[in-house]
């Protein structure tokens, strides 16, 4: 009897887990839900915020097919990730945990798109908290193409090496993990400097270039206005 009885003890634990677990998995049903609005003559906003445990946060934001939707997040919790859901929901167009933390998509159809952060469920368990940055652009409007391609030959996407121009004397350029200013600096490099072209593309109203040492080291992304095509 004492053994059936201990039998019975752990069953009923094992299920109050499970029941708990399933509870805070439910609360993503309830996540906070806000829509992005830009202010007038603006393409872009910032949204800071905090997510904590099995608690999420989506943004809505109406975007017209064939527009172009740019989000960059930072985060202080390296398991915190943010997906783009398409106006029917489903599968995820952008999966941060997979793609990382800079999304830039040509959308598909009009309507609204959500953008949603969570943190991952290892950090969700332990209850951790996250807080955000979150930089959502939409560009363009014309007809739906192909985006162009992120890493440009040097018959069809200019010279095979750039070198570096136009800095401040004293200064050096960054050259960042993204295509993004707020985005960490893998280096910086000075006038004169030579760099390998790996294609450029806009994002917003800025052209950033996809760049590495002549060897191939520190690979990044750098402001293209200051790059200009090597003489050799």
């Amino acid at each position: 009897m004492r053994m059936w009885r201990a039998f019975v003890g752990v069953v009923v634990a094992m299920a109050l887990v499970v029941i708990a677990d399933f509870g805070q998995q439910a609360a993503l049903a309830q996540e906070r839900s806000a829509r992005v609005e830009f202010g007038r003559g603006q393409s872009s906003t910032t949204i800071r915020g905090t997510v904590r445990g099995y608690e999420g946060a989506n943004y809505r934001i109406n975007v017209r097919g064939g527009q172009r939707l740019a989000v960059t997040m930072d985060s202080s919790n390296s398991s915190n990730y943010f997906n783009i859901l398409g106006p029917g929901g489903g599968e995820a167009l952008f999966n941060g945990s997979i793609s990382g933390d800079f999304a830039d998509i040509i959308v598909p159809g009009s309507g609204d798109y959500v953008v949603q952060v969570y943190l991952m469920r290892n950090a969700a368990r332990r209850n951790e908290q996250a807080r955000f940055t979150l930089r959502i652009e939409v560009t363009g409007g014309r007809p739906i193409a192909p985006p162009a391609p992120d890493f440009a030959d040097g018959l069809s996407g200019g010279p095979d090496f750039f070198q570096v121009a136009d800095i401040s004397r004293g200064d050096a350029l960054n050259i960042r993990t993204r295509p993004s200013a707020q985005s960490p600096i893998v280096t910086r490099v000075v006038n004169g400097e030579i760099l390998r072209n790996g294609g450029c593309r806009m994002t917003g109203q800025t052209r950033w270039c996809r760049v590495s040492r002549p060897d191939g080291s520190n690979a990044g992304w750098a402001a293209g206005r200051f790059l200009v095509e090597a003489s050799n």
